[in-house]
């Protein structure tokens, strides 16, 4: 009889259970985005994008605002807009204005994340060049809402090797590993629509740098070895043989279906020397030139190694002539060089651009197409 009255008991419990401390979503203030501004008096601009639940409503979304001196005090203040109980550890995006980057940095802004337990370190860190007034009012009627598009809108740019792909947690490595330099994704307004804009740089301080656009993030990626095959590609072809007489054809496209790279890495002296090796296979997929893809295969894939290798210096000379390493070369000076790496190891940047790199491609095209003369 004690086992049958304990074993009802019991289950009552476990039944109940799950029902206590239960909320409602309608009487919940879910912020999916939120959006970091400042203003002229370095007082911080907080939006955040709510749902709305209510069936009466006419909007989906909700936009609160509130001024802060801090992100802390900016997140306390949304809980006396919000129409409920405000619960944060959902927020998908967090959106930073260009100049707050400039004027107050990263890492000691968004500190309060990594604090607070019930922060969502998943949410994806992006800047735009536009006031987050504007970017957070984008007219979305005909997509998802704000922070579905917004998030989708990443997520595909990365796939598509547009930008890179940046949380909270990841900048909180980036910031404590000493062999590399943060960044995030950067997007623009365009029409009333948000557009990826390409990655931009963060030095060890948290401050913006500067900025790569969407075909020098490609190569960023490249070097980073974070792609997905394929890699669509348009090239112009310098060499004087392949050109036509009519100058705008002069291009070639073509995917990369593959790559394999070899990082060899020195020192001598205190300065690093890097001998970054790639091999390509790729498809042709538009031919604007004077050329046989057939009969001047070799002298194609020449050219297009040499275009390559331009465009992968021109980031590298950008990224030393900022002081920063998004790379990542910095781990591989400290694994291959390591009493080298020991002196500079707390001004990396510096050390990076003082650093020779050397681009080694090597392209091998495995089709042309699927018919041919």
């Amino acid at each position: 009889m004690k086992r049958r009255l304990v074993s009802i008991l019991l289950s009552i419990m476990l039944v109940t259970s799950g029902c206590l401390g239960q909320n409602r979503l309608d009487e919940l203030t879910l912020v999916l985005t939120l959006g970091i501004d400042v203003k002229k008096n370095g007082e911080l601009d907080i939006y955040s994008a709510v749902p709305v639940f209510q069936r009466e409503a006419k909007k989906k979304m909700e936009l609160l605002h509130v001024h802060a001196s801090s992100f802390r005090e900016g997140r306390d203040r949304l809980n006396n807009e919000a129409n409920g109980l405000t619960e944060t550890g959902k927020v998908q995006n967090i959106v930073i204005a260009k100049r707050v980057l400039q004027e107050k940095g990263l890492f000691d802004l968004i500190d309060v994340l990594y604090r607070d337990p019930k922060s969502s370190l998943k949410a994806d860190l992006i800047m735009v060049d536009d006031p987050i007034e504007r970017v957070m009012n984008v007219d979305v009627k005909d997509k998802p809402r704000f922070p579905v598009y917004l998030r989708e809108l990443i997520r595909s740019g990365h796939t598509s090797e547009a930008c890179v792909y940046t949380t909270a947690r990841n900048v909180y490595d980036q910031f404590y590993e000493k062999g590399i330099t943060p960044y995030l994704t950067q997007v623009k307004l365009s029409e009333n629509k948000l557009r990826i804009a390409g990655t931009a740089l963060i030095d060890k301080r948290g401050y913006y740098v500067d900025s790569l656009s969407p075909e020098e993030s490609i190569q960023l990626l490249i070097l980073q070895q974070d792609t997905k095959h394929p890699i669509y590609m348009t090239a112009k072809l310098a060499d004087p043989a392949f050109q036509k007489k009519d100058e705008e054809s002069k291009s070639i496209s073509y995917s990369i279906d593959y790559t394999h790279s070899n990082y060899k890495t020195s020192a001598k002296d205190g300065r690093f020397q890097f001998d970054l090796h790639f091999s390509y296979l790729i498809v042709l997929t538009e031919v604007l030139v004077k050329a046989n893809p057939i009969k001047d295969k070799t002298a194609m894939e020449r050219a297009i190694a040499a275009v390559m290798k331009q465009k992968m210096e021109g980031v590298i000379a950008k990224l030393q002539k900022k002081q920063v390493d998004p790379i990542g070369l910095g781990k591989y000076a400290r694994a291959y060089a390591y009493d080298e790496w020991k002196k500079v190891e707390d001004d990396w940047g510096r050390a990076f651009s003082k650093a020779k790199v050397t681009i080694h491609p090597e392209v091998k095209i495995i089709s042309v197409g699927a018919l041919k003369k």
